[in-house]
C-alpha cells in the first residue's frame, strides 16, 4: 500500500525593492496625508515615541488598509507603513523627528 504524503500549501510572494531618499519636508507633507487620510494622530504617537512615553506603536485600518508600525531606536525611529499595494520603510533621526513634529 502506497505511503500517504503530507503536504501544506504554501506561496511566495517576491517584493521589488526601491531605496530612495527624501527630504524632511517631503517626509513631513507624506506624514500629514497619512494622518488626514487614515483619520489617525500620526504626531501625537511620534511625539510619544520621542518622549519615551512608549517603545512602539502598531496600528491597523481596514478600511482603506493601512498599517503603521513605528519603533524607537537608540538613534533613530523606524518607521513601517503598508497600504494596500505598497509597503514603506522609514529610518528617521531622532534630530530630525523634532523638525518634523514643528511643521
Amino acid at each position: 500500500m502506497p505511503k500517504a504524503l503530507n503536504l501544506s500549501k504554501y506561496s511566495v510572494y517576491r517584493v521589488i525593492g526601491n531605496t530612495d531618499y527624501a527630504s524632511n519636508d517631503a517626509l513631513t507633507e507624506s506624514l500629514k496625508a497619512m494622518s488626514v487620510v487614515w483619520n489617525i494622530p500620526i504626531n501625537r504617537y511620534l511625539r510619544d515615541l520621542l518622549e519615551r512615553t512608549v517603545d512602539s506603536i502598531s496600528f491597523t485600518k481596514d478600511k482603506p488598509y493601512c498599517y503603521l508600525f513605528a519603533r524607537r531606536l537608540e538613534k533613530s525611529l523606524s518607521i513601517t507603513i503598508k497600504e494596500a499595494e505598497k509597503i514603506i520603510e522609514l529610518s528617521v533621526p531622532l534630530g530630525e523627528v523634532e523638525k518634523i513634529l514643528m511643521a
